[in-house]
């Protein structure tokens, strides 16, 4: 990379003696969309809180790498600090505040955030999710699943994040609701918010992002433009439910075609 953008480097986590992540390198280049696809248990998760500094409150630990934005490391830093250098989480399951209003869970986003006044942010939030401003004072808890989610990105989004971590939000969504969220992934990122996604839906993924990582047992194993993990035979077969049976057997036979790791 040339500094900007997000840079991961030979990071490598811990839970106790348990290895969760070997030597894991990506990039985010700046203004991009990039995707980690991998089953459950591939590290996916993990790697999204060592890059945010959360890994402690699950009892994790990195043992070897860097994490750095533009240049600036990160992984020496306090998670709120993380967040004020402009780069904010949304986990997985949405972990909204459920006894709060909408209105304090995004004013509650907003804490230690490093970009834009407050005012600015949430006319930003409204107009990308105008049903949180016509449930301002409803409780969190009281929204549908893909409300909930809604209010999730756009908590983070008060913070001015640079780049954006997303953990499998189309997670339980209904089909349409998925897509709604997919569309709105694209509209932040078209606002020029950078856009780090942890996803199981291969095919959702692979449409939104430029260049995506394969994730397994804690190790990348595939990476490079999206259009080719989508076009790849192995990816089809294991992400996409796509079986080629002339392309199986000359697998078996002559080694899965691989994809080296993309220069950005």
């Amino acid at each position: 990379m040339s500094g900007a953008g997000l840079a991961v480097q030979g990071l490598s986590v811990g839970y106790g003696p348990v290895r969760a992540l070997r030597r894991v390198s990506l990039e985010v280049p700046e203004g991009a969309v990039v995707t980690v696809l991998g089953g459950n248990g591939a590290g996916k998760s993990t790697l999204l809180r060592a890059i945010s500094r959360t890994l402690s409150f699950h009892g994790g630990a990195v043992t070897e790498g860097t994490v750095a934005l533009d240049g600036r490391r990160l992984d020496t830093l306090a998670p709120d600090r993380v967040v004020a250098a402009g780069v904010c989480q949304v986990p997985e399951g949405r972990q909204v505040f459920a006894r709060m209003t909408v209105a304090d869970n995004l004013r509650a986003g907003a804490l230690g955030g490093g970009g834009p006044g407050r005012a600015q942010a949430l006319d930003r939030v409204h107009a990308l999710f105008p049903v949180l401003a016509e449930r301002a004072n409803q409780r969190a808890g009281l929204l549908s699943g893909g409300e909930q989610q809604m209010l999730a990105v756009a908590r983070a989004l008060m913070a001015a994040p640079r780049v954006l971590l997303l953990d499998e939000p189309s997670l339980g969504l209904a089909p349409l609701m998925a897509r709604r969220i997919a569309d709105t992934v694209r509209e932040i990122n078209a606002q020029g918010t950078s856009v780090l996604l942890v996803e199981q839906n291969a095919a959702l993924a692979l449409r939104l992002a430029t260049h995506a990582y394969v994730l397994e047992v804690g190790e990348i194993t595939l990476s490079g433009p999206a259009g080719e993990l989508a076009a790849s035979d192995e990816v089809r077969r294991r992400y996409l439910g796509v079986v080629d049976e002339d392309a199986a057997a000359d697998a078996e036979t002559t080694g899965a075609r691989t994809l080296t790791r993309w220069e950005g």
